[in-house]
């Protein structure tokens, strides 16, 4: 009798896996969509992620009119808030001091996608809190809106990127204080 080296038949084996959601190929492949939605996941619950991020590239997709592709819009927000540098604290001297650094570009993808996900969230729990105005209350509308206006180059998620800069400016002369 022959010894079974695997649990499953060839066919059982060559099933997709079950975290991979039966969505458009195009979605599955932009890794910017892909990290987007890495990033809205909690606790485990990657599909609730999708359908949450799907809602707002729909809403996404209203605010351009159609006149754009949703990932060209996606890939250039993300580009418009990615920072140059980051910044460290370091203690010298008895005092805790800032030390910028650059970033290479995978952090600076990440780090941009967490700003826009991090303002809409504020923007969000901030509209809750004011009742005298009725608004489009949900999570997708204000991470669209957030994502149209840091394509069009305007937005608090560029505001964040131009404070950071200019500490970093300020603090250039720390540079020499690099130890990593």
């Amino acid at each position: 009798m022959p010894k079974t080296l695997y649990r499953y038949s060839q066919e059982q084996r060559k099933q997709k896996p079950a975290d991979i959601l039966a969505t458009d190929s195009g979605f599955q492949s932009n890794e910017v969509y892909l990290t987007f939605v890495q990033n809205l996941m909690k606790k485990g619950k990657k599909s609730t992620a999708e359908n949450l991020f799907r809602k707002t590239l729909q809403n996404l997709k209203q605010k351009t009119k159609n006149s754009e592709n949703v990932f060209v819009v996606l890939e250039k927000a993300v580009k418009n808030v990615e920072p140059s540098f980051f910044l460290k604290k370091a203690r010298l001297g008895g005092t805790s001091q800032q030390i910028p650094a650059a970033l290479d570009k995978k952090k600076k993808k990440s780090t941009s996608i967490r700003a826009l996900i991090q303002i809409a969230t504020e923007k969000q729990k901030k509209s809750t809190q004011r009742k005298d105005i009725k608004l489009a209350s949900t999570f997708t509308h204000f991470l669209a809106n957030e994502l149209y206006e840091a394509s069009q180059g305007l937005g608090s998620a560029l505001q964040k990127r131009d404070e950071l800069h200019k500490l970093a400016e300020s603090n250039r002369a720390l540079l020499t204080q690099r130890w990593w």
